[in-house]
């Protein structure tokens, strides 16, 4: 009996702790790698060699550019899609129907859809509007891929939410803006939260499409490491 109790205590955190090792521990393997003195991939197995990383200071290098780049344009995305993903998930929880669902697969369709095809329509499109290899046009596309992960976080969320919460919320007087902030909000916070996260790593990973929309007066981490 005890050691089924420990094994039930232990086991879940045990199996946690490797899971996170599995996925993580390869990450290091970055370190070895940084500290080489080529120009290519390899561990360092003529010596160390810190250039690497004295480059990631130097201006003129290109790499701390690419990062600020990149940095502000995740941000931008991160908090633009967030908000956008929050306000089509409570209406669509609040307003269920056939259109609310078309719009879901609609907005869920970059999952779907291969990048290379979606680079390629997103330059047609661009071209025309003058929005190839501009902060704005590399945001509203990181955006438009960040959203389907922030709507199923956000959706996961208000799935667990109970309707007659807000219900009782409205038949004591309280407004939309009240319901919304002291309802809705504190119990979808998590999952905003995660989706902003989701989205600000797809952000500031995203290279296939940055490729195609961009070419030399901007260039993000991911595209600085690609060339």
């Amino acid at each position: 009996m005890r050691l089924r109790r420990i094994g039930e205590r232990w086991l879940p955190w045990t199996l946690a702790w490797l899971l996170l090792a599995f996925l993580f521990v390869p990450v290091l393997v970055v370190v070895p790698v940084a500290l080489t003195a080529k120009d290519y991939l390899s561990l360092p197995t003529s010596g160390i060699s810190f250039q690497h990383i004295a480059s990631l200071a130097d201006w003129h290098a290109g790499w701390l550019p690419s990062i600020l780049t990149s940095l502000g344009i995740a941000l931008a995305s991160s908090i633009a899609a967030t908000g956008v993903s929050a306000a089509f998930a409570i209406g669509a929880w609040v307003y269920a129907g056939r259109w609310p669902s078309t719009l879901r697969i609609i907005l869920l369709s970059p999952l779907i859809v291969p990048p290379i095809i979606y680079a390629v329509g997103m330059v047609r499109l661009w071209s025309k509007l003058s929005l190839l290899d501009s902060w704005l046009g590399v945001t509203i596309v990181h955006v438009i891929l960040a959203m389907p992960l922030a709507v199923l976080a956000i959706g996961a969320s208000l799935s667990n939410l109970d309707p007659r919460l807000v219900q009782a919320a409205r038949s004591l007087g309280a407004r939309p803006p009240a319901v919304f902030g002291r309802v809705i909000l504190p119990n979808i916070l998590p999952g905003t939260i995660a989706g902003a996260i989701l989205a600000f790593i797809v952000s500031w990973d995203e290279i296939t499409v940055t490729l195609f929309i961009t070419s030399r007066r901007l260039v993000t981490l991911p595209r600085k490491i690609w060339t």
